[in-house]
């Protein structure tokens, strides 16, 4: 019986990261990523039926914390007035439920890490999991290289962000590593966790160091700079911290750094770009579609350019340069915090997207020839910064409780002299800080983060 209970519940969160990571697909117009959280959302009646009852005292703030989100967001439910956005796919309750289902999700993989630890130790979880990473990995360099080995992609299934279809293929555009995502950075942001696990196995067993080039790889060729800096400023810091402590270098954390870096070096042998359209073809399309040297700005330029380092790491370096207006939808996020001022209960999960997309459509509207021409028109459009998200659904309250919550859990691996927790810091950090500028809602592999923190020695 003890057999039939791991495979199951070891089986129901592997099967959630495999789901989550086919983000590119959907059937019968549910996306697979979906059917991974309702698979998660299982775990807790089959516990019940097969009498296993795992409540960690670890759980207590995290379970109030998510009491209180569900609590304001259905009593703000109850008097939202606006109408969801023209291109939205669902209405506003499925909308909510959604979000709400979401973030049930992630409580619901930290508490299946406490119930696979029953049968496994931490090392095997960890195992399991990297392998999942690694498969996806391989699946999304079969797509990249794809496009210029003249074999097939694969067929997606869903819509792009945007609510259309994924433009991969664009005339005179660098090709980014799409994999099985709708967007290089979803790719990046889901990849980066399986690298500091994978490092860490490679401790003990030398294959994992051939593994790790597959999730390394993968993610350099997304050339997302969110993911690369995160993950390479999450191992610099805890080397540093660990160096402080200990009071000897570490070598072997300085080799995923290193690893990091060559790989981007390298990688711009296999950097391609889409040839351009016929001369006659512009107009009607934009003259930058038939001459490749036409580009925006300098932004516009690293973005695309062949050599993949110089376009991670000059755009980091612009991006500085201009302060917080280069950093994606900051300035209208710091505009529209400003414009509500101090929220201490907050509008409640997806009703504050809502509230928040038609404030973005007038702030980053533009006149073009004396027409209003606007950026995301009828879309529902993401915070892309986790903080804002809860800051604007759950209050000030829920942002102050949820950084105690994640704070005490890097604090407790980073003072840790346990190798396993050196990694775990890394792994938490680098999801922490990828939240500042990508995604919006509590992943699976925070809650899996967590969910191995707060585990006891095993």
């Amino acid at each position: 019986m003890k057999l039939k209970e791991k495979n199951l519940f070891t089986g129901l969160l592997l099967l959630s990261f495999l789901l989550e990571g086919l983000d590119a697909f959907a059937i019968l117009s549910i996306p697979f990523s979906w059917i991974g959280i309702a698979l998660l959302l299982t775990a807790i009646p089959l516990s019940y039926l097969l009498g296993i009852n795992v409540m960690s005292s670890n759980f207590s703030s995290i379970k109030y914390w998510i009491f209180y989100i569900f609590l304001v967001t259905i009593l703000r439910s109850l008097a939202f007035n606006l109408d969801i956005p023209q291109y939205a796919t669902t209405n506003y309750y499925q909308y909510v439920s959604l979000r709400l289902i979401k973030i049930v999700s992630f409580f619901i993989a930290i508490w299946l890490v406490h119930v696979i630890s029953i049968y496994l130790t931490k090392r095997k979880i960890i195992e399991y999991v990297a392998y999942i990473g690694i498969l996806i990995s391989i699946l999304s360099l079969y797509s990249y290289f794809s496009y210029f080995l003249n074999f097939p992609d694969f067929i997606r299934t869903r819509p792009g962000s945007g609510g259309w279809t994924q433009p991969i293929d664009r005339a005179c555009s660098i090709l980014r590593n799409y994999g099985t995502f709708r967007e290089p950075s979803f790719l990046a942001v889901w990849t980066v966790p399986f690298i500091p696990i994978t490092y860490y196995l490679a401790r003990k067993n030398y294959k994992w160091y051939f593994f790790s080039i597959f999730p390394i790889l993968s993610l350099v060729l997304t050339r997302s700079l969110t993911g690369v800096v995160s993950l390479l400023l999450a191992f610099a810091l805890i080397f540093f911290i660990s160096l402080v402590r200990a009071k000897k270098v570490d070598y072997l954390l300085l080799v995923p750094i290193l690893a990091i870096l060559l790989t981007s070096l390298f990688s711009s042998n296999i950097s391609y770009t889409f040839p351009p359209l016929d001369p006659s073809m512009c107009p009607p399309n934009s003259a930058d579609k038939c001459d490749c040297s036409i580009y925006d700005d300098e932004l516009d330029e690293a973005k695309n350019t062949q050599n993949i380092a110089e376009s991670i790491f000059s755009r980091a370096s612009l991006l500085l340069k201009g302060g917080i207006d280069g950093f994606g939808n900051f300035p209208y996020l710091i505009e529209h915090l400003t414009n509500l001022g101090v929220k201490f209960f907050g509008d409640g999960l997806g009703s504050a997207n809502i509230i928040y997309s038609y404030e973005f459509e007038e702030l980053s509207s533009q006149l073009i020839s004396d027409e209003k021409v606007f950026r995301n028109p009828g879309q529902i459009v993401s915070f892309n910064n986790l903080y804002a998200y809860v800051y604007f659904s759950g209050g000030l309250i829920a942002l102050v409780w949820f950084s105690y919550i994640v704070l005490s859990a890097l604090l407790k691996v980073v003072l840790s002299r346990e190798i396993v927790d050196t990694y775990l810091a890394i792994l938490l950090l680098s999801i922490l800080l990828m939240f500042f500028f990508q995604a919006e809602e509590p992943s699976i592999a925070l809650g899996f983060a967590i969910g191995l923190i707060g585990l006891n020695r095993k």
